[in-house]
């Protein structure tokens, strides 16, 4: 039953983490068609991660009350009909609202498949269970650009095969068994509460959110600063992505074997050394730099695994879907002031100063999983 859930809920949330690779540029490319600024194009899309602290303090008893499996059900659902709207009536300012609610129904799935997976998943595999997780995620979102080059971006046939996508989506949600979460009645108290409790684990998400969504929307600039071309920057770009697909697998088996705290300090400190030491190794020639972005992609999306592991490892039972609430949270918060900072960053130092931004996020944070392996280490 376990094993059949973990398989339900993973390729579940394959196959929404494309449905997500496909949206955000295919809404963004139709407000381009009909000639909107790219200032409004941001807000845009801001508005479907600024969601995400609307849904936050309902979350965690929505998916007490009627189980996780269900609320991702009623969610893939929902988004499934919102996506065919969005395709019906193309008008930016009705899009604002829409795009508010896709992101909160987003958010609710990324919220409870994690917390289900935390729930699943044995203690002595859980650092493998996220890995693949995460993994089949990445493979995903990175699929979901190449949906969108086989419909294109005009008509109805991107929509039409975005909301199909997501009604795929729920059925291997079948396969996971329902019901209130365990112990759906413990007290848990609020979101702050819960970060407090564990702040490393939950800044973990912000920061990697942060300096991720700043990769996103500026590495083709980055690319093109530094000669290397649009076309070298972006398969920088996937080769990035494929070695967080692949590694983490082994470096989730490897989680399961170490002090997964120790762990992630150590994934923070490579992370932060190799933004620093990215424009020297992608320039050093093509084959370099392929097999320098395949080991740091892997690196890098590590942390974010370890980070769900670490909850689930912390928090049992209903403190479970809070915790997860406020791990998710992180990942809007990042998303929002990563990409702000950065491309002020790189107005005032040029966009060559992304890495080193991206780099500094990383290592403004290290001292506190530092402090926290040492005094694990201490007692």
């Amino acid at each position: 039953m376990v094993l059949r859930s973990l398989v339900g809920v993973i390729a579940s949330m394959a196959v929404v983490n494309l449905v997500y690779g496909i949206s955000f540029p295919l809404l963004a490319l139709v407000l381009d068609q009909q000639g909107t600024s790219r200032t409004l194009i941001g807000l845009n899309t801001v508005t479907q991660a600024v969601a995400i602290f609307a849904v936050a303090p309902v979350a965690p008893q929505w998916i007490r009350r009627l189980g996780a499996a269900r609320v991702m059900q009623l969610s893939a659902l929902l988004l499934a009909l919102l996506f065919l709207l969005a395709g019906w009536q193309r008008n930016l300012w009705f899009w604002f609202p829409l795009r508010f609610v896709i992101g909160a129904l987003t958010a609710l799935l990324w919220i409870a498949s994690e917390s289900l997976i935390n729930e699943l998943a044995p203690e002595r595999w859980r650092g493998r269970v996220v890995g693949i997780y995460s993994s089949v995620g990445a493979a995903g979102f990175a699929l979901g650009p190449l949906l969108l080059i086989l419909t294109g971006s005009t008509g109805m046939r991107p929509f039409l095969a975005t909301a199909g996508m997501i009604f795929l989506s729920a059925l291997p949600l079948l396969l996971v068994a329902g019901g209130p979460q365990k112990g759906a009645g413990t007290p848990t108290g609020g979101l702050w509460k819960v970060f407090w409790v564990a702040p490393v684990i939950m800044l973990a998400n912000v920061v990697y959110a942060a300096a991720v969504e700043s990769i996103i929307t500026f590495f083709p600039l980055y690319g093109v600063a530094l000669g290397l071309g649009e076309a070298h920057a972006l398969w920088l770009m996937t080769v990035i992505s494929v070695g967080g697909m692949v590694l983490i697998l082994p470096l989730g088996w490897v989680a399961d074997h170490v002090n997964r705290m120790g762990m992630l300090a150590a994934c923070v400190a490579i992370t932060a050394s190799g933004f620093f030491l990215m424009p020297w190794f992608i320039q050093a020639g093509p084959g370099i730099g392929m097999v320098f972005a395949f080991c740091f992609g892997g690196v890098e999306g590590m942390i974010y695994a370890l980070g769900v592991t670490l909850v689930g490892e912390r928090f049992r039972g209903a403190a479970l879907a809070t915790a997860t609430t406020a791990f998710t949270a992180g990942w809007g918060a990042g998303t929002i002031a990563g990409p702000l900072v950065s491309g002020v960053g790189m107005d005032v130092v040029g966009n060559t100063g992304l890495t080193w931004i991206a780099g500094a996020f990383f290592l403004l944070y290290l001292p506190l999983p530092l402090l926290a392996w040492w005094r694990y280490k201490a007692k």
